[in-house]
């Protein structure tokens, strides 16, 4: 068997046999926390401690050691509830609770200098648990409940003009604790719970018109109260409560499709699930952390890892013959064989952002103006994606 059959057949094994990974575990445990990843490093921020109190703790993590460093607190008020994004290189953050009020207010990390720039509050009222996503220059924040209750409302802030302002409303009932991401660089909301009523719509916004689309129904019970996140143009939803707000046998991942309106159910995190946990992405990796354990009323320290593009990889892809991507470490050009004509190829780096994205029938792509470092290709014949390729860039 020559080297390059053997490293398909190992590699078509592996992507349906991926599994996830325990790691050292964090500093304490917390539910609600706010994850995020920057400059290949993981975030941990504010959340409901294990004592029960709303924090200002914050935390970065390495996983090239698997450590865990504290930083200096939040500047902010502390909090439980909030929600953050990250965008253009710096995450945003805010909104939540404290024990006696409902916060609207509005942060920028940078990681590079280590510091917090408080922007405009949101001309919203105070909520939490709301949903935030991020595209372009623009971030969406809609949903959560306040000293109304539950809200249907949406706003969007602009970056470049640090202002906020009011967009349609859901067309939904009001609810807090939804599902939320950026998929294919469109906003989609829903799920989460009103009372007693734990949902399974969902919806995208048109960011153009204004406008929001029922999609179909998830195809799951209705959940409430996880964590979600955004790779190569799907969107997951990880863990939380079921349709009978609390614990569901085992922890459940999906991933939404778009451009199918569809979801692939992924293996479950070990163990029940939990309510209100953490996640953030590096290098093609989730890791999963915090929340409440229901069943026995505790904050789980552990954590754990799952690798996306092996499991995506023999999923997401046609059946037809894989194109041949070569060379592998490449440094001027990426070069690829193909039973069936590309028509488009897409370059993300290593925290899941798309960085370069041509159509073309040469059979490569340029890479001469890139950094080095690991990449992921995707290879499309029109909307099909034939392919998904970690390739390492090398000058």
């Amino acid at each position: 068997m020559n080297r390059l059959l053997l490293f398909l057949l190992l590699l078509s094994t592996a992507s349906y046999a991926q599994s996830w990974v325990p790691l050292g575990g964090i500093p304490n445990g917390r539910h609600h926390p706010v994850g995020f990843a920057l400059n290949g490093k993981g975030y941990m921020a504010t959340g409901t401690n294990s004592v029960g109190q709303p924090s200002k703790d914050f935390y970065e993590y390495d996983p090239v050691s698997d450590t865990w460093q504290t930083l200096t607190d939040f500047p902010g008020i502390a909090r439980s509830f909030a929600i953050g994004v990250v965008l253009d290189g710096k995450a945003y953050m805010g909104f939540g609770a404290t024990n006696t009020s409902y916060l609207r207010d509005f942060w920028r990390y940078d990681a590079q200098t280590d510091q917090w720039t408080q922007l405009s509050s949101c001309g919203c009222s105070g909520r939490r648990h709301p949903a935030m996503i991020a595209i372009g220059n623009r971030i969406y924040v809609g949903l959560g409940d306040g000293v109304i209750g539950d809200l249907n409302d949406w706003w969007m802030y602009t970056v470049d003009t640090d202002s906020w302002v009011n967009i349609a409303d859901l067309p939904g009932p009001p609810r807090h604790h939804p599902f939320q991401f950026n998929a294919g660089g469109e906003v989609f909301a829903g799920l989460g719970h009103r009372g007693n009523s734990i949902y399974r719509d969902w919806y995208k916004l048109d960011t153009a018109s204004n406008t929001w689309t029922a999609m179909q129904l998830f195809p799951g019970e209705g959940r409430v109260a996880g964590t979600q996140f955004d790779w190569n143009d799907d969107g997951f939803i990880l863990s939380g409560d079921g349709d009978d707000h609390s614990f569901m046998a085992t922890g459940e991942m999906w991933r939404y499709s778009p451009g199918t309106d569809s979801w692939t159910q992924f293996t479950p995190h070990p163990g029940i699930s939990r309510w209100a946990p953490g996640s953030f992405v590096i290098n093609d990796e989730v890791y999963f952390f915090g929340g409440l354990n229901r069943q026995v009323n505790q904050y789980p320290t552990d954590m754990w890892k799952f690798d996306l593009l092996a499991s995506t990889i023999g999923i997401s892809e046609k059946s037809e013959t894989k194109p041949f991507v070569f060379p592998n470490p490449a440094a001027d050009f990426i070069r690829w064989q193909s039973e069936k004509p590309i028509t488009n190829a897409v370059l993300y780096n290593a925290v899941g952002q798309k960085i370069h994205s041509v159509k073309t029938d040469l059979n490569q792509i340029d890479i001469r103006e890139l950094e080095g470092g690991i990449y992921v290709l995707k290879l499309y014949a029109g909307m099909d994606l034939i392919q998904t390729t970690k390739v390492l860039i090398q000058h």
